[in-house]
């Protein structure tokens, strides 16, 4: 089979920082973010996967007499983020010799609906995590792209090293996404050197 690249979208193909909505959150909220970070961490794979709204996810955080916009996350989703062009551009280069690019992603049902849909249309993979419901890190997902995909036929691009560790146990190739990895061109002949 030929070579698959699977990116991940928030952090790598579109400029995003988690960092951003617990920014949002700590000053809509008007407390630091780390006091609601294990309650928001522990339900945001629920929310990854569909299994419940953002109304839902908000009122497990905080509670059911809350204050907060339920539509925080996909707001700032559409206010902050912004589409890697120069790295977006490269991925959809990399369709020659048979080889075949696709998508990796947690997202939200709210945040994905942001995405334009003619933006990926080049993608030959879509695992979206609020469709497959299952979310990285967990096995499960994994599991899914292999069985879709061989293993050793993947490099996987994501942003947070704790999927890419997850997607190692299937020994799926993996590059962390870092800002100054992508400026320097190290992300793109790390991807090149894949696809020899």
């Amino acid at each position: 089979m030929n070579k698959v690249v699977l990116f991940d979208i928030g952090g790598v193909l579109i400029n995003w920082k988690d960092q951003w909505l617990h920014q949002e959150i700590s000053d809509q909220l008007q407390v630091p973010f780390k006091k609601i970070e294990s309650k928001f961490n522990a339900n945001l794979c629920s929310l990854f996967e569909s299994k419940i709204n953002e109304t839902e996810f908000w009122n497990l955080v905080l509670g059911s007499d809350n204050k907060i916009d339920h539509k925080i996350i996909s707001k700032t989703f559409l206010k902050m983020s912004s589409i890697n062009y120069d790295f977006l551009n490269f991925a959809k280069s990399l369709k020659v010799n048979g080889n075949h690019i696709g998508i990796l992603s947690n997202l939200t049902p709210e945040t994905s609906m942001c995405i334009p849909n003619s933006l990926l249309d080049d993608f030959d993979y879509l695992f979206y995590s609020n469709s497959l419901k299952m979310s990285k890190p967990n096995a499960e997902i994994y599991q899914h792209v292999c069985g879709k995909i061989q293993s050793k036929d993947i490099l996987f691009i994501d942003d947070k090293q704790e999927n890419l560790d997850a997607a190692k146990l299937f020994d799926m190739d993996t590059v962390l996404f870092t800002p100054s990895d992508f400026s320097t061109g190290i992300i793109h002949k790390k991807i090149l050197n894949f696809l020899k």
